[in-house]
């Protein structure tokens, strides 16, 4: 049989063989990606079972600032919130704009790490002091395509640092207090023996003096002889405040060290136009809580100090205790002049990881917010009208 050069037979067979050949091929093709696939799986299932079994909360973030991965501890710290495709100022403060100097930010400008710490107001670690470092993630082109926020609990850290601050300080202040006492005990003692000595000399002259004269001088013997008794009491209160309690939790009568922390500042007061007021409304059996006495001692005398730092031109410190049910509240209230931009209030308004505190005086008032919740206790600060902030601090009462 001729072939018509017009009409060429077709080699089917031979294309059906080509045909099969590329299914196989395609075939074994699939069976590699499937197989990769699934390497690619387990290892995405073990880097998340790694990132999940980390004590460190772990967060990714995109370019954007978008969360695209957070394991359990850094959602167990933020619970109220669904973290992920969340912006993290929003999700972890709240905010509707990006953080001031923002350390997200940096890394991805830099292409560096960044370190700092913060210490969280909200959720499971409110109260807690956390150390956090922000990593770049590089695509192959060497620019950040991700970051990795990590999140650590360093709070005992910061405890056994304040304790060993709080020690030295309480050292210094000792060794201090006691050399004024040993110092100003002795005159005073003379003072008030010879004024009292005076009195009864002055009480058998009895009609051998006008007796105008007879009562101003018994007036100012007395002013002297209560006076020097003051000093002495004075430095008798400064000695105990230097004295260091054992750092154990110990039943605390709450008033007496209002009253003691208040008779520090009377001479104060004095030189600076201030009037202190101490109101105690605390009913007898209900005025003790449980804690440790040098911390609670630090936290008062901070927020006074921190009032009358804040009443340049004079005013009122007024200090009332009071039961509320089962707690007892105390107010701590001052009448500076202004209260715009004051630290104090920043302090509760922190909304960037990495925000320095700066100044000493909110150092020393955040050393007090921790103080005070670890001691199960709250604090809130308000805005008096017309001028003026109060402190408002909670503890449990020791029940009898």
């Amino acid at each position: 049989m001729k072939r018509d050069k017009n009409n060429p037979v077709h080699d089917f067979k031979g294309i059906g063989f080509s045909k099969m050949g590329h299914f196989k091929e395609v075939r074994s093709k699939i069976k590699e990606l499937e197989k990769l696939n699934v390497k690619l799986a387990r290892r995405g299932n073990r880097l998340e079972a790694i990132f999940h079994s980390m004590s460190d909360g772990v967060t990714m973030l995109d370019r954007n600032l978008t969360i695209v991965f957070a394991n359990h501890v850094q959602k167990n710290m933020f619970p109220d919130v669904s973290l992920i495709g969340q912006k993290c100022y929003r999700a972890f403060y709240r905010k509707n704009k990006i953080c001031k100097n923002c350390p997200s930010l940096k890394t991805i400008e830099t292409l560096e790490t960044q370190r700092g710490e913060i210490m969280l107001k909200t959720g499971e670690f409110s109260g807690r002091y956390l150390e956090w470092t922000t990593s770049p993630i590089n695509d192959r082109f060497g620019q950040v395509e991700e970051i990795i926020l990590l999140m650590r609990d360093i709070t005992e850290r910061k405890e056994y640092e304040f304790r060993l601050m709080q020690a030295d300080r309480m050292a210094a202040i000792g060794f201090l207090a006691a050399g004024i006492a040993h110092e100003l005990n002795n005159p005073l003692t003379s003072i008030a023996g010879f004024s009292e000595g005076l009195l009864k000399r002055l009480a058998k002259m009895k009609g051998l003096l006008p007796p105008q004269h007879s009562a101003t001088f018994s007036d100012y013997l007395n002013i002297v002889n209560d006076e020097a008794y003051r000093c002495k009491s004075i430095i008798q209160n400064l000695q105990d405040f230097s004295n260091s309690s054992a750092d154990e939790y110990d039943t605390i009568r709450v008033d007496r060290i209002l009253n003691a922390s208040a008779s520090l500042f009377r001479q104060h007061a004095r030189d600076n136009e201030i009037e202190i007021v101490v109101r105690n409304d605390l009913a007898r059996g209900f005025n003790q809580i449980i804690g440790i006495e040098s911390q609670l001692k630090h936290v008062f005398l901070s927020l006074f100090k921190n009032a009358f730092k804040a009443m340049k031109n004079g005013g009122t410190l007024t200090v009332w205790a009071k039961n509320e049910g089962n707690s007892i509240e105390i107010q701590i209230a001052d009448t500076r002049d202004s209260t715009s931009g004051d630290e104090l209030l920043d302090l509760y308004e922190q909304s960037c990881l990495g925000k320095p505190i700066g100044e000493a005086s909110r150092l020393d008032l955040s050393i007090c917010l921790n103080i005070i919740q670890h001691h199960q206790g709250e604090i809130q600060v308000l805005h008096n009208q017309p001028r003026g902030v109060t402190f408002v601090l909670r503890f449990a009462a020791d029940l009898p």
